[in-house]
């Protein structure tokens, strides 16, 4: 979790084996649980996102300038 709505997922089928996804609302998982995620694939800016999503310092995202990230419509926290 990088934020209550920003977190990576991690996957090996990933080209880098992780992906950002973006939420409007917070998200309750913590690290190894596992989660689905349905919703869109956009090119990642800070900038354009950043107030949206409610993203907090730009050193956390940095690594996703420029990339993709998952707006999620809907995510699913598997217990």
């Amino acid at each position: 979790m990088i934020t209550d709505a920003a977190f990576i997922v991690r996957d090996v089928d990933f080209t880098d084996g992780t992906l950002l996804v973006l939420s409007t609302e917070p998200i309750t998982a913590e690290p190894p649980q596992l989660v689905t995620a349905r919703g869109t694939v956009i090119d990642f800016s800070y900038r354009e996102l950043s107030d949206r999503y409610d993203l907090g310092p730009l050193a956390a995202f940095r690594d996703f300038e420029g990339g993709r990230a998952l707006v999620a419509q809907e995510v699913k926290v598997w217990k």
